[in-house]
């Protein structure tokens, strides 16, 4: 899965950059991050495995050890959420493509 996601991060962040197809570029992005935080900080916040997903070895585990760990996982999450709710801003080019269609 790691080829996989690689290539969805790489594709939709360049598009996000860009600001084309912006709102279906950061779905995938929301979608990848859900599995990552599932698959990585729940089992530190429940402190043994979940699901199948192995737990690596922290110094410490709970709440406040997998928020420290989970930080940019969330930061990314709601950054991609906002995107799809509010679109890309003036100066992208979905927004010039929108102006075109417009004129």
């Amino acid at each position: 899965m790691g080829p996989l996601v690689g290539v969805i991060e790489i594709t939709c962040g360049a598009l996000v950059l860009l600001g084309l197809l912006t709102r279906l570029a950061a779905f995938p992005l929301i979608c990848v991050m859900f599995v990552a935080i599932v698959s990585t900080k729940i089992p530190i916040l429940l402190g043994e495995g979940f699901w199948g997903f192995e737990l690596r070895k922290l110094s410490e585990y709970g709440f406040w050890s997998m928020a420290h760990e989970a930080r940019t996982d969330f930061a990314m999450l709601l950054g991609s959420a906002f995107l799809v709710l509010v679109g890309a801003g003036p100066r992208s080019i979905d927004h010039r493509l929108a102006t075109l269609r417009g004129a």
